[in-house]
This record gives C-alpha cells, sequence and structure tokens, in this order.
C-alpha cells in the first residue's frame, strides 16, 4: 500500500476533510491532493507531524498499513545518514543507502538524500560527480516541500562544489524568496538557513570573485539575522564577507579576531 492510500484511509475514518487533514501542517491542498497519483510525494518529517496533529499512533500507523518486515524505522535511518554526512562516512552512506533500497515500503526522500550524500562524499578537492549531483539534486529538490524541510537546507548547505554553484544558485534564491526576513525565524532555523548563505558565498568568492551583485544579493539577506548571541559567529562572517568587497583591512581585521578567538581553521579557510 502506498502512504497516500493509508492517510486517505485514515482521513476517511476520521471524516476529515483533505484541508482539515493537513490543517496546521507544511503541506498544502494542492501537493496533498496529487499525492495519489504520485504526482507528488512526502517528506517523513511532514507524514509525522500530519499524524501527530491528528492524534494517529505513528506506531500504530505503519504496524496497520505496513507489513512489520517490510517497514523500516524512518526517523532512524535519517539520523543515521545525517551522522554519516557529518562523519564523512561514505560506506556507511552506501550501507544505508542499500538498506533504503531493500525495503519494500521505502521512503523515496530518504534514497534521494542518500544518492546526493554519497555524491557529495565522493568528490574531491570541491571537484564534484557532476552528473551524480545534478541528478540527485534534481529529484531531491525538485518538489516546493524541499524548503520545508530541514534536513533538506542543511545538506544544500555542504552541497556547494565549484562546477555546480550555477546550478544550486536558484535554489538558494528560492530560500531568500521564501524566507525574506531571517529573524521571523526560530534560532535553529536561521542557523540553517544563515549557513546556507555563508557556505555559498565561500565558494562564490573563491571560484568567482567578481559576482558582486549575487553577493551583496545574498548579503542583504543575511542582515536580516537576529541579534542575538547564538547568531553571533555567523554575524561576522556576514560582516567578514561584506568588507571582502568594501574594506580590505576591515575584513584582515576580522579574520584576525577569529583566529585570536579560536576559530582558526575558520579564519585560515577564510577566502581572501
Amino acid at each position: 500500500m502506498k502512504i497516500s492510500e493509508a492517510l486517505r484511509k485514515e482521513r476517511k475514518s476520521l471524516g476529515l476533510t483533505q484541508g482539515q487533514m493537513i490543517k496546521e501542517s507544511k503541506i498544502s491542498v494542492t501537493h496533498y491532493s496529487k499525492m495519489k497519483n504520485v504526482q507528488n510525494r512526502i517528506f517523513i518529517d511532514d507524514l509525522i507531524l500530519i499524524l501527530q496533529l491528528r492524534g494517529i499512533s505513528i506506531t500504530q500507523f505503519f504496524k496497520k498499513y505496513f507489513p512489520p518486515n517490510d517497514n523500516i524505522d524512518y526517523s532512524q535511518i535519517s539520523q543515521e545518514l545525517n551522522q554519516a554526512f557529518y562523519d564523512n562516512d561514505v560506506k556507511k552512506a552506501k550501507e544505508l543507502k542499500l538498506k533504503i533500497l531493500n525495503t519494500k515500503h521505502m521512503s523515496t526522500e530518504l534514497r534521494d538524500r542518500a544518492n546526493l550524500i554519497i555524491a557529495v562524499l565522493n568528490s574531491k578537492d570541491d571537484k564534484t560527480d557532476t552528473a551524480a549531483v545534478k541528478q540527485a539534486m534534481h529529484d531531491f529538490f525538485k518538489h516546493q516541500e524541499w524548503m520545508n524541510d530541514e534536513n533538506a537546507i542543511v545538506l544544500l548547505s555542504n552541497s556547494f562544489r565549484k562546477d555546480n554553484l550555477n546550478d544550486v544558485t536558484p535554489l538558494v534564491m528560492m530560500l531568500i524568496r521564501k524566507y525574506k526576513d531571517l529573524k521571523e525565524q526560530s534560532l535553529i532555523k536561521q542557523r540553517r538557513l544563515a549557513t546556507v548563505g555563508i557556505n555559498y558565498l565561500y565558494m562564490l568568492r573563491k571560484y568567482f570573485m567578481y559576482s558582486d551583485k549575487v553577493a551583496f544579493k545574498i548579503l542583504s539577506w543575511l542582515e536580516s539575522l537576529a541579534t542575538d548571541p547564538e547568531l553571533c559567529l555567523l554575524r561576522e562572517l556576514t560582516l567578514y564577507f561584506y568588507f571582502i568587497y568594501t574594506n580590505d583591512d576591515q575584513a584582515k581585521g576580522i579574520k584576525l579576531i577569529l583566529d585570536q578567538s579560536g576559530y582558526k581553521k575558520i579564519s585560515d579557510d577564510l577566502p581572501d
């Protein structure tokens, strides 16, 4: 049985309309209605949120509609994928991908995320397997719902390379349009979104030094970060990139402060 069919059965049993079923979630009625025709899919985080909002036991939902021997713990696999990414453990990522592919009722989102993680981890010195990354990013980011998925945002922030920067630029601009004022978001969300901007600026400056127009658009966006101590380093890096384009002495001063504050690796890695 498909996830969309199971959700429909639960919705019918509760006597809810599609709009009522997804109320307070991040999914639009249009997106939800197209799931049954396999035109759209659902991220596991969104599925869990819908079940929680409607008071449906997640465990019972999967036990009811999917044979236990065909099911996997999606949350656990998702966490393990993220850990493999941060640990730079491509072997683990490949093992998890195999586990996902060998599961009958698998999450296509998890499969796509595994593909993209493996493609990025296999890259060396900012050179990627261009075809693999393009395909994985196309699959993973083609639905508008990715912008509501924090795992997708984290993955995007770590996927920038010299040879894919043109491809990811539209994705960054989509985030800027959606989250125009960063301080309106939670601190965790601000941190993840700002990391996208900072990492993009790093690659832009390192390889495309004279792309001032794009750089200042992102800098303007980053200036909307809240003035919170938790975001101090990100705001300092925003200032650094601003001064990179406007005042070289000020930029050097920030690098020195970062170095003296114990962020030597960060300061050493910053482009001039």
